[in-house]
This record gives structure tokens, sequence and C-alpha cells, in this order.
């Protein structure tokens, strides 16, 4: 189930879509979505810079993982995109890893989602959020800064695992369009959304 926060925040955005009377932005919404394990990190923050490099304001969260000289995986950074920030997301230790289990700080995903609000509020171009991520699912994590941007009519582009569109359809109401994993759609999507200058 989700969040029933979430839940009223999406019928709204229904009603905003639906209702020609309303005075409400429109929905600007798109998942990227990727085949597991198959994501290529650094092409949103790459696609996000280009965007940033015409002139527009972009914020948001994109990912990058931190690994040794022997190519072994030491950690998750979430980067803001509008101060390059940098945010300790993953930390696993040794025994994580034996154990298999969750190092996720979210202390850091709390921190994350302060950043996000900070560029919502500053009234940005495009956010970008990568990703639609467990915590994402079960409407925590930056779940609520993805509906208050698209509430706030800035187009938003998040990365969605391909394994969980239906749960992104359920939370996103269907509002939004569905992008193959690659910069030719992003910059396709941008085109179609992009504010007025």
């Amino acid at each position: 189930m989700l969040d029933p926060t979430i839940a009223w925040t999406i019928q709204q955005c229904q009603i905003a879509m639906t209702d020609d009377s309303t005075t409400d932005p429109d929905i600007h919404l798109a998942g990227a979505f990727y085949a597991s394990g198959q994501q290529e990190m650094g092409l949103l923050r790459s696609f996000a810079d280009e965007v940033a490099a015409n002139g527009w304001r972009v914020g948001g969260i994109v990912q990058e993982l931190l690994v040794d000289e022997n190519g072994v995986t030491q950690g998750l950074d979430g980067i803001a995109l509008d101060t390059g920030e940098r945010i300790a997301i993953n930390r696993p230790t040794e025994s994580d890893r034996l154990n298999h289990s969750c190092s996720l700080d979210k202390s850091a995903l709390a921190e994350a989602s302060s950043a996000v609000d900070r560029a919502i509020r500053a009234g940005v171009d495009l956010i970008v959020i990568e990703k639609f991520g467990e915590q994402e699912q079960k409407g925590d994590g930056l779940a609520h800064d993805i509906l208050h941007a698209v509430s706030e009519g800035i187009p938003t582009l998040v990365a969605v695992p391909d394994g969980v569109r239906e749960r992104w359809n359920e939370f996103s109401g269907c509002l939004g369009a569905e992008l193959g994993f690659a910069t030719t759609a992003f910059e396709d999507w941008w085109q179609s959304v992009r504010p007025g200058r």
C-alpha cells in the first residue's frame, strides 16, 4: 500500500490532468526504464550537465559508485546537481558484505531529500532523480520529493528499474512518460517539456 499522503498527491495530480478548469501546472514526469544490472551509471548526470551547460537550472540527485584500485565497489554517493554536494548514501562494511546486509544510510537519504527540496524551492527548470529504489517504492526516500516537483510543474526525470514498472505506475498514477534509458530519449523528452524562454 502507498503512503496515504502520496496517494492523495497522486489523486490531485490526476485531477489536474483531467480537469480543464484547474489552474494547477501540467504534469511533466518521465520514468527512464533500465534492465536490472544494466543501468549505465553516469548517463543521467551527463544529460543533466548538458542541460545545465545550455543555461537551464537543474536540480536533483544522481548517483556515483565508488570503486577502489582493484575495481571493487566501496560505496555509493548521491550528488546534488545544483551544488555538486556529495552525500554518502551507502558505505558497506566487511560484515555487511559477508552477510549481504543492507548498508543504506537513511540519514543520508534525508540529506538527499533536503537537497532536492532546496532545488524545487529555488524553481529549477529540471529535476533529475536517480533512482526509484526500494525506499521510494515504499513511499519513503525521495518519493515525496518526486511528487513535490511534479506538483510544482517542474519537469522531473526519474531512473526506474524495469522490474518495478507496475509499482512505478501505481506510484505515478500512470501520468508520466515512459522512456528508454538512453541520452536520445532523455533529450527528446526534454525538448517536449522544457519551459518557454
